[in-house]
């Protein structure tokens, strides 16, 4: 992973010094950004305060300093959201979940309605997490081709620092229902719009020490703005387009589908395949749920929790790593203590053994008990001998642990 990462800061350097050249210029096509249109935030909460608020929302205390630490360095999210003609199509799904006994099932609706539900749903996240974030349409209703994206009107910030949460989320839901599907898939236009808007907040990223996370929610192949087929040259223009956006350097992507089509999926998987491209493809909870069992990284419940999070995008390179292959034994070890530290009990520096003892007797407590996508049912946080495989820790050396605190390393 680190030597992946190396050459991928190594290649978007490459990419950047050839875009200063001049070799990615967009030429008079490019878009406007209009004035005010800021990225960097000025103020961010202390770390104590983000993290006691999401202790208080149920998340496990060493996952909540994780997210607290991602939030410093992030100036904002951007959510781009297709709203194209294809999204009425009935093959979406939502997970709804009982507040109280917070069992969850998952309902089949347009794609649409997933998409707006995540985009409600991360509003919620982001405004607790206090993380500005903002809802670009691919196809606003008000927009016309050439026009810089308005705020209000093409796009909306949500924003714990503008005011009523609850006004804002009320705010957030009128726009989506006044932007109905309607239009194409031109999503590089888009991605050119979002990177022209960081281009000129570059400056102001950079004193922060801050990055843009943009999460494209979409179910189809991109197209260009006159006409609903997908080329191989829209295709191409898509990646030319998150190529330049990544040049730029303080940007992370998500690519979130919303779509069971085969052709769909393997362009954007083919995608992730290009290690030029520093992204994660995500399917809706299900599909990632079983794709991360099958890595053989089943010893946790994949809970909305996780999914979230990941949707979101996380500088913690494990939720990107947990869908790719095994976890290595130390991220196991790093990945299972943020799950079972409650703040109760402290979980830094045990042993391999004494972590799954921990994982043991978490199980016992109902706190601990979270929805897992996978069954489909109200799982432990960490599935205590399936850890003991991931860790390799023999069975007897297990149960001398439990029967024997003090003869275990």
């Amino acid at each position: 992973a680190a030597e992946r990462g190396q050459a991928m800061q190594q290649s978007q350097g490459l990419i950047a010094a050839q875009a200063l050249a001049g070799a990615y210029d967009v030429g008079p096509t490019a878009p406007v950004v209009e004035a005010g249109h800021a990225l960097a935030r000025n103020h961010t909460e202390s770390l104590a305060v983000v993290q006691g608020g999401l202790e208080e929302l149920g998340v496990p205390r060493g996952l909540a300093r994780q997210i607290a630490e991602d939030d410093h360095r992030i100036g904002l999210r951007i959510y781009l959201l297709d709203n194209s003609g294809s999204t009425t199509k009935w093959d979406g799904k939502v997970l709804d979940e009982d507040a109280v006994s917070r069992r969850c099932s998952l309902r089949q609706t347009t794609r649409w309605e997933e998409i707006c539900t995540l985009a409600r749903d991360h509003a919620r996240w982001n405004l607790a997490v206090g993380t500005p974030c903002e809802f670009l349409l691919l196809n606003s209703r008000y927009r016309a081709a050439g026009d810089p994206i308005v705020p209000d009107r093409d796009s909306l910030r949500v924003d714990g620092a503008r005011g009523s949460e609850a006004e804002q989320l009320q705010r957030l839901a009128a726009f989506l229902q006044h932007n109905e599907p309607r239009g194409v898939t031109p999503l590089a236009d888009r991605l050119e719009d979002i990177g022209a808007i960081v281009d000129a907040n570059l400056r102001e990223l950079a004193l922060r020490n801050q990055v843009v996370f943009v999460v494209v929610v979409t179910d189809g192949l991109p197209t260009s703005r006159f006409s609903g087929e997908s080329t191989q040259k829209d295709r191409a223009d898509m990646v030319v387009a998150m190529k330049r956006l990544f040049a730029l350097g303080p940007v992370h992507m998500v690519i979130r589908l919303c779509t069971d089509e085969d052709e769909t999926i393997e362009f954007y998987n083919a995608i992730d395949r290009d290690e030029e491209l520093p992204l994660d493809i995500l399917d809706d909870i299900g599909g990632e749920a079983a794709e991360v069992d099958s890595k053989r990284n089943g010893w946790f419940a994949y809970s909305p929790l996780i999914h979230r999070i990941r949707e979101a995008g996380t500088l913690c390179s494990i939720f990107d790593d947990i869908d790719e292959g095994p976890l290595h034994l130390e991220q196991v070890r790093v990945f299972a203590r943020m799950l079972l530290d409650d703040g109760r009990r402290p979980v830094a520096g045990l042993s391999d053994e004494h972590l799954v003892r921990e994982a043991r007797r978490a199980a016992q407590e109902p706190g601990h008990l979270v929805f897992d996508a996978r069954r489909m049912s109200m799982r432990p946080a960490v599935d205590a001998s399936r850890l003991r495989v991931a860790l390799r820790v023999s069975l007897f050396t297990t149960l001398r642990a439990a029967l024997c605190p003090c003869l275990a390393p």
